[in-house]
């Protein structure tokens, strides 16, 4: 009897041995995955910041010299930069409360066609909102000279307050409209049966609610306005901001040192800003928690709401008409010619843009198809591991995600310029640099992404398959990235769209040989060949909606044959 059960005692033995094993590397692969995205995140994101703090001090005249300069020489850019960053901040915030509030109360085909335009001014290249001031408000604009007769400079602070404040709404906008749609209908409906008028409920119940979401929209403003560089070079003229400077030390003289104290100088607010934008952001989850599970439209007459109401629709439709203009003009711009019969239809540019190297536009979708899958894929394991496996010192790595998202992006490059300068890890010329940085300076929006996404999944598939024998590798494939499906597509897109039109990040990492089509879109609008610049920025807006919309018909293609 023992020596017949020995055999099977034997296979049993050997198969226990081997499951053991099999768990062993499954353990050892899930924690050298972990290891590999927190390695990457301090590489990628800790090291390059402080290699600015440190390059900084690094001076032949001292340890405070190059911050002594900065100050001594730069005093009035660093003013410049608060007094166009406080007005571009409030001007904006102005424009995106109006419009959200405009676009939340809209429904059918004008809130269709409100979201088409801030769709495509999403995805936009960044230097095209210059591109359109120039064309419609320079010296021979179509607006100024061609309709009022009028000839006037635009190049000065004022036009760098309008156009930033323009450029920064549409962000803004979608994320204050999706508060709005998420704010409890209870409160609206319960004030209203106390007797309560609509423009006591827009001023007593929804913008109070709608408060931490303004103050986050009035901070990103602000610090976005500080890193903004394309906009004061194009149309500040002789006025600068420590932005533009920063791009003049490093192309025009190569002065890294000075570079990193300039930086250092836009870095502290923003870090400040920073911790001030995570509480602002917990605030403004805790109020939209009421209704998150159910969207609808908010139920309010803005032209009964009093004159803030009136204000309010009335500053949304001059917003989306200077849109319409905006890209109407840059759409038109690389067809049009002007003669003394006035504007004439012409092939001229478009035959300049087929002479054009078509490499940097090739270039540029392999380089942001890499950054889509790679980074989607990295914030759903960070997201995972920060969430549901809450690893020990989840909160400082998930700030630290966050933090490219306040700096400046030319801050961002510079940092790597000086990480990844010098063995052993020399990565300057080299496409591997551009594709870190773009794809660490996105992350933090794609962490969130998949954050809320899980926050959806409920935990108890995935204690049901450990209880079944599963390891962390069945509960990613079965249970984690199945319900990140929703997840993948947005991340995927918005890497996509923003590594077509990022610049500021990677300006210094480029390689001359090897540019990008956005910029050659910067060196046509900077040499004055607006025409050529509008067909570039056609082209790049077509080729981000193209794509943009075969991942989604990819993606639904079972749902649209179901139906």
């Amino acid at each position: 009897m023992n020596k017949r059960s020995s055999p099977h005692r034997e296979t049993t033995g050997k198969r226990a041995s081997f499951d053991a094993l099999f768990r062993r590397c499954a353990q050892g692969m899930d924690r050298l995955v972990l290891w590999l995205l927190l390695g990457a995140v301090c590489l990628f994101v800790l090291l390059p910041i402080l290699c600015i703090f440190l390059r900084s001090f690094q001076s032949e005249d001292g340890v405070f010299a190059a911050y002594q300069a900065v100050w001594k020489q730069y005093r009035d850019n660093l003013w410049n930069s608060v007094f166009v960053g406080v007005l571009t901040a409030l001007l904006c915030t102005l424009f995106s409360v109006a419009a959200a509030l405009f676009l939340a109360t809209r429904k059918g085909w004008g809130k269709l066609l409100c979201l088409a335009i801030l769709l495509i001014t999403m995805v936009s290249p960044p230097f095209v909102s210059s591109l359109a001031y120039i064309q419609l408000y320079g010296r021979r604009g179509w607006i100024t000279y061609r309709l009022l007769g009028l000839s006037w400079d635009p190049y000065n602070c004022w036009g760098v307050i309008w156009m930033q404040s323009i450029s920064f709404v549409p962000l803004n906008a979608l994320f204050l409209n999706g508060m709005l749609e998420k704010l409890d209908s209870g409160s609206i409906q319960a004030a209203r049966d106390l007797g309560a008028r609509p423009a006591a409920i827009l001023r007593d119940v929804v913008l109070p609610l709608l408060r931490p979401g303004i103050l986050v929209a009035l901070l990103l403003s602000f610090v976005r306005s500080l890193a903004d560089f394309g906009t004061p070079v194009i149309i500040g003229g002789r006025f600068s901001t420590i932005a533009s400077e920063i791009y003049l030390q490093l192309v025009g003289y190569s002065n890294l040192e000075k570079a990193a104290a300039m930086n250092l100088f836009l870095l502290l607010p923003s870090i400040a800003a920073f911790f001030l934008y995570r509480a602002l952001m917990r605030q403004a989850d805790r109020l939209s928690q009421a209704s998150r599970s159910r969207q609808e439209r908010l139920q309010l007459s803005l032209l009964r709401c009093g004159p803030a109401g009136v204000l309010a629709v009335v500053i949304s439709l001059l917003f989306f008409l200077m849109m319409l203009l905006q890209y109407g003009c840059i759409f038109l711009s690389g067809f049009l010619k002007q003669s003394r019969r006035g504007a004439v239809f012409t092939t001229q540019y478009l035959e300049q843009l087929l002479k054009y190297d078509a490499s940097t536009l090739v270039r540029s979708v392999i380089y942001a198809l890499i950054v889509s899958l790679a980074g989607t894929l990295f914030a759903m394991l960070f997201s995972y591991y920060m969430e549901r496996r809450q690893v020990l010192g989840r909160h400082f790595f998930d700030g630290l995600v966050t933090l490219p998202y306040m700096i400046p992006g030319t801050c961002f490059g510079i940092g790597y310029i000086l990480a990844f300068n010098h063995p052993p890890l020399k990565l300057t010329g080299t496409a591997v640099i551009v594709l870190a940085n773009m794809l660490f300076k996105q992350l933090p929006t794609t962490t969130k992404i998949c954050s809320a996404a899980l926050a959806q999944v409920p935990a108890d598939q995935e204690r049901a398959v450990r209880d079944l024998g599963g390891g962390q590798g069945a509960v990613l494939r079965d249970v984690i990235f199945p319900g990140l499906r929703p997840a993948f597509l947005s991340c995927f897109v918005y890497n996509f769209s923003s590594s077509m039109t990022t610049a500021g990040a990677i300006l210094f990492l480029i390689n001359p040989g090897k540019k990008l089509a956005v910029f050659q879109l910067f060196d046509a609008v900077y040499v004055g060949e607006y025409a050529l610049a509008s067909l570039i920025a056609t082209m790049i807006i077509v080729l981000v909606l193209v794509v943009e919309g075969a991942v989604y018909w990819l993606t639904n293609r079972r749902l649209y044959r179901t139906a």
